[in-house]
């Protein structure tokens, strides 16, 4: 129980602060703006982005921070101590005057290890003239039966102010590049965004 009021602590702290209107200077950079605006105990993890790909009518800001979450639980005979990383994903989108509404896109949590961002990108993967926002990770697997890497996108469609992941599409691009104890290997087909991209025009979609 204690571990579950740990998790749900962690994320109210983490998404509390969006859905606030911040106001950028004059000749602020992108990058210096979204840094004045990062989560409590939380570093920037990838070049922020300003573009008009999601919407040609407003240039909206991506930036994505990188956040230490510390748990302890106690056990029946001991207290256990571990940490792991999440990617607070975030929007910055602009309402007139320099100022913006801040909105949470998602947060990236582990899976077999902390997630790493290989790239950011941007792909057509409907028939409007908008892109989908993509994004490309690494998790470093170091385990008992297995190591590697486990390689992942997530892809993200922003309409009207709305937010939409595209999961089963997004699970098309999952795989890991692991050797395993009995010797058996696996491959990760898609590990950069030039793959991905080429996958999607193959399924279809213009690029």
């Amino acid at each position: 129980m204690r571990h579950t009021l740990t998790i749900i602590a962690t994320i109210f702290l983490i998404t509390a602060s969006f859905g606030q209107t911040v106001k950028r200077q004059n000749n602020e950079t992108a990058e210096m703006f979204a840094t004045r605006f990062n989560p409590d105990s939380t570093e920037i993890a990838h070049t922020v982005i300003e573009t008009a790909l999601l919407d040609p009518t407003e240039k909206i800001i991506i930036a994505f921070y990188r956040k230490t979450i510390y748990e302890t639980r106690q056990m029946d005979t001991y207290v256990d101590h571990s940490d792991y990383e999440v990617l607070i994903g975030t929007l910055f989108i602009p309402t007139g005057d320099n100022n913006y509404e801040k909105k949470l896109l998602d947060t990236i949590r582990p899976d077999g290890g902390d997630p790493e961002i290989i790239a950011v990108f941007f792909g057509n993967v409907d028939k409007d003239r908008n892109k989908e926002l993509m994004i490309l990770c690494k998790y470093d697997q170091q385990h008992y039966d297995y190591g590697g890497a486990f390689y992942s996108t997530f892809i993200y469609d922003y309409s009207g102010n709305q937010v939409q992941y595209k999961k089963k599409l997004s699970e098309k691009f999952s795989g890991c590049e692991c050797s395993f104890r009995d010797g058996r290997r696996t491959k990760a087909k898609y590990k950069t965004a030039k793959e991905v991209k080429a996958a999607l025009v193959k399924m279809g979609f213009k690029q």
